[in-house]
């Protein structure tokens, strides 16, 4: 028996190293340290894990880092690169010179584009110009610029639009006439010695034709013209494609001055 007076007995100094071992194992076993185990365990497999990505992210291009992008919110355009085109203010109003360089319609002026034309042909220069199809004959033609831009040629430089211009005062310059003197088409705002007329067909034209379109063209009755004109047919072979098929001639050796577009009641334009 331990005398419960006497002094406690010290273990032998060889079994210090199991006495230390049976305290760190009763450490080990408490539930808070067995906690703080799992969580640095779990810390460090975490840690592993994010290690290996930055590593493999690098070297995969499908999976590399997309680069933040600043977006501004300053009301101000950047400045346009050099590259890029710029459209001139001067294409805007579909004019060109002969040489086709874009300019404003209001400075002289060869070409001008008809927009939203349906189908790019003669017709649909008569129909810009404010003219009748089929009736009214222009010295016009029509022309298809770059980039499929269908386009009145005046034939000349001209200043303005040509929009509705067989209605307005100058409707003269832009109708076609002849001069028999030296048998060449001009201008009606030149002198001439007749105009020419359109009856709707490509196929040439009879005597009653051409009396029935002079009729509407000058706005008179049919069969009883002004005694100054005369009509006949113009020569032409059926298929040609100038509209063209009657002239209204001033009788005898008298030159026009100027259009009998709807003449109507006033005196023929002859020249004194």
């Amino acid at each position: 028996m331990t005398d419960p007076d006497s002094p406690e007995v010290q273990p032998p100094p060889g079994n210090r190293s199991a006495t230390l071992f049976r305290h760190l194992h009763r450490f080990n076993d408490h539930p808070v340290i067995t906690t703080l185990v799992v969580i640095g365990e779990i810390a460090g497999l975490v840690a592993l894990v994010v290690g290996l990505i930055k590593w493999v992210l690098p070297n995969d291009p499908a999976t590399a880092e997309v680069p933040i992008v600043t977006v501004s919110t300053s009301s101000t355009p950047p400045p346009a690169s050099s590259s890029t085109p710029v459209s001139s203010p001067a294409a805007e109003p579909g004019c060109w010179t002969s040489r086709r360089t874009a300019i404003d319609c209001r400075e002289p002026h060869q070409y001008e584009e008809i927009p939203q034309a349906a189908t790019c042909d003669y017709a649909a220069v008569i129909d810009f110009l404010g003219g009748q199809v089929g009736l009214d004959i222009t010295v016009a033609k029509v022309a298809q610029l770059s980039a499929g831009r269908c386009s009145v040629d005046a034939g000349r430089e001209v200043s303005g639009s040509a929009r509705d211009a067989l209605q307005g005062p100058t409707s003269a310059g832009w109708r076609r006439c002849v001069d028999r003197r030296v048998t060449k088409n001009v201008p009606c705002s030149a002198l001439h010695s007749g105009e020419y007329v359109g009856t709707g067909s490509l196929r040439r034209a009879t005597d009653p034709e051409c009396q029935l379109a002079a009729a509407k063209y000058l706005d008179q009755v049919p069969g009883a013209l002004v005694e100054d004109l005369e009509v006949r047919v113009f020569a032409v072979a059926s298929g040609t494609k100038d509209p063209a098929r009657c002239i209204i001639d001033a009788r005898g050796n008298h030159l026009l001055t100027t259009s009998v577009r709807n003449l109507g009641t006033r005196p023929v334009p002859i020249l004194s």
